[in-house]
């Protein structure tokens, strides 16, 4: 089988990443060849990075006339909200893919968008509102006296609507007054050109669920936890770039990313059955992770779904993977046969 993997080259493209932030990005390029190790031992794989030019990576991804494209890419041209747009080319061309589609992906993009929809489904989240650049201040300052009021822990959290991989996170993300919710609100829409999401901030124990289309329906992970260190302050109980990233940092030292083995099993099934019920709603083909926390009363709350998780080495994906007894390999094989289950027609002929 020919398989050709795409992954985003385009750091050069993000001037307003940090060189912490920027290490995240090469994560992408270390995932793919991950992948194509994984892949290449039985089938005919391709690596095929997506740079300046999304015209020039599709011409040369329907000469190799692959089987299926194993996408990795996390935006184009440096803009992480066009994720779904690469995808959106692959459907239009015909060439089957693995991952979540293009509608998905430009859900769960979205975090304004997609917490108005979980609410609208009557899933669990936290309440919030994306204010976009330009924006009446003085409305925004209101609406944020009333999140704050409302917030059981009396905090919101600060964050980019459309970034992923902690970017735009970090304790000073977490505020207790209106006036530095609105200054982080303005950092937001100046450094990285987007609306900012403000949110109640839920000051609790932080769970995640990572789930795929396999060969025979969805398959669920076990869970996994971020332990924080007991001497944090709530302000830095998140899981921002620093401790994604800056490894030696206080933040890395004080996170720690492990399944949970002895989960208490009213709350084990509440989770899987939440983070089903969405991924059923929204069809969800492929994979994804469920970032979740547990309110002061005791009931699990989204915080946020991201359909394109980083599945590199050392990722919470791979421990849940590991901890399930599935190898790599097989999870790869599974997504592959999965999609190609379901496509109508080859894509030559499509195409």
């Amino acid at each position: 089988m020919k398989i050709a993997i795409t992954y985003n080259a385009d750091t050069h493209l993000k001037p307003h990443l940090n060189e912490v932030e920027r290490l995240g990005e090469d994560e992408v390029a270390e995932s793919a060849r991950d992948v194509y190790a994984a892949l290449s031992e039985q089938h005919d794989c391709g690596m095929f990075p997506v740079g300046d030019c999304i015209t020039t990576a599709l011409l040369e991804i329907r000469a190799f006339a692959p089987d299926v494209v194993f996408n990795l890419c996390e935006g184009v041209l440096g803009r992480t909200h066009w994720e779904a747009h690469f995808v959106l080319a692959l459907d239009l061309l015909g060439i089957p893919y693995c991952g979540c589609d293009a509608v998905t992906i430009a859900l769960t993009q979205d975090k304004g968008f997609i917490k108005q929809l979980l609410r609208q489904i009557g899933a669990p989240t936290p309440e919030g509102r994306a204010v976009p650049p330009g924006c009446a201040e003085e409305a925004v300052l209101e609406d944020i006296r009333g999140l704050l009021a409302r917030a059981p822990s009396g905090r919101v959290i600060v964050k980019p609507c459309c970034e992923d991989g902690g970017i735009g996170v970090d304790t000073s993300s977490v505020v207790d007054g209106p006036e530095a919710a609105l200054a982080r609100c303005r950092e937001i829409w100046a450094v990285y050109q987007q609306p900012a999401l403000i949110e109640s901030f839920i000051d609790g124990k932080e769970y995640n669920l990572a789930l795929y289309a396999g060969a025979r329906g969805l398959v669920t992970l076990p869970p996994g936890e971020i332990v924080f260190a007991a001497g944090l302050r709530r302000e830095e109980r998140v899981v921002g770039w620093k401790a994604k990233w800056d490894l030696g940092s206080v933040e890395d030292l004080s996170t720690e990313s492990r399944i949970v083995a002895d989960m208490d099993p009213a709350l084990h099934a509440e989770i899987t059955a939440t983070c089903r019920h969405v991924a059923a709603m929204m069809g969800m083909a492929g994979y994804c992770r469920f970032d979740l926390r547990q309110a002061a009363d005791g009931r699990i709350q989204i915080i946020d779904i991201n359909a394109n998780p980083d599945i590199g080495p050392g990722s919470g994906f791979r421990k849940a993977l590991a901890a399930a007894n599935i190898r790599f390999e097989d999870f790869l094989g599974e997504l592959i046969y999965a999609r190609l289950q379901s496509r109508r027609e080859p894509w030559r002929s499509a195409a």
